[in-house]
C-alpha cells in the first residue's frame, strides 16, 4: 500500500462501538457542511402508530422520520380486520410525519394496488432483494391541497 492507506488496516466488527458512534458524530458534521453548506439534522426519530380495538392492537404503522422523510418499514393489520380501511388509515397517519414518504415492499399486484391507490409512485424495483423476491420502492411526495407537513 502507498499514499494515504500506508498503515491502514480495515476489518469487519461484531458491533457499532461507542468509538465507531463518536466517530460519526465528529465526521458527519464535516461532511454534511461539505455537501450542504450547514448543518442539518440527522435525526432519526421513530414513528408509531396504532389501531386499537378497545385493547386489543389490531394494526400497526412503524418506521422513522428523519430529515423530512418518513420511511415506512412495516404496515400490518390483523387478518380479520383487514379489507375494511384500517391499514390505509394507519400508512395516512405514520406519512403525516414527515413532508415525503417512502416505502419498500414487496413486488405483488396486492402491494402495487395498495400503495398507489394511496398515491405513492414507484421509484425502483429490487430483484430478488429479500429471499430472491422482488421488491418494489415507493415515495410519496404530499398530495393536492396538503401542507408541508402532510396533514390535510
Amino acid at each position: 500500500m502507498r499514499g494515504v492507506h500506508a498503515g491502514v488496516t480495515c476489518r469487519v466488527a461484531e458491533a457499532e462501538s461507542a468509538e465507531v458512534r463518536r466517530f460519526l458524530a465528529r465526521e458527519w458534521p464535516l461532511a454534511d457542511r461539505r455537501l450542504f453548506g450547514e448543518d442539518l439534522d440527522w435525526t432519526s426519530r421513530p414513528v408509531v402508530v396504532e389501531a386499537l380495538a378497545g385493547r386489543e392492537l389490531v394494526g400497526v404503522a412503524l418506521g422513522e422520520a428523519v430529515a423530512g422523510m418518513a420511511r415506512l418499514h412495516d404496515v400490518l393489520v390483523a387478518e380479520p380486520r383487514q379489507g375494511h380501511g384500517l391499514g390505509s388509515r394507519l400508512v395516512e397517519l405514520f406519512c403525516a410525519r414527515a413532508a415525503r414518504c417512502f416505502l419498500r415492499c414487496p413486488d405483488t399486484d396486492r402491494h402495487r394496488g395498495f400503495y398507489e391507490r394511496l398515491g405513492f409512485v414507484l421509484v425502483a424495483r429490487l430483484p430478488r432483494y429479500y429471499h430472491g423476491r422482488d421488491f418494489l420502492e415507493y415515495l410519496r411526495e404530499p398530495l393536492p391541497g396538503q401542507g408541508a407537513s402532510g396533514v390535510r
